[in-house]
């Protein structure tokens, strides 16, 4: 998994989110302006489809930015 395509695959799956505003630092529970439950979801199919892997929303909520997510993707690749 490489972090840029992994920050460019979450914005895109996340509605109102400016392609190339993101960075693998962002707390995206409070710097998203669009993150709610449906961006939760979304995200989550997301890492299922684009990974072939899958992670639980309560495992993403306690991620804080999106290189935590990515590492938490890729821990559960393995």
């Amino acid at each position: 998994m490489d972090l840029q395509k992994f920050v460019a695959n979450f914005e895109s799956a996340i509605g109102g989110v400016k392609p190339g505003s993101l960075n693998p630092g962002t707390v995206f529970h409070t710097d998203i302006e669009y993150w709610d439950s449906l961006a939760t979801l979304s995200v989550l199919a997301m890492i299922d489809m684009e990974y072939n892997t899958s992670i639980r929303a309560d495992e993403l909520i306690e991620c804080k930015t999106i290189e935590d997510v990515f590492n938490l993707a890729i821990s559960s690749a393995d």
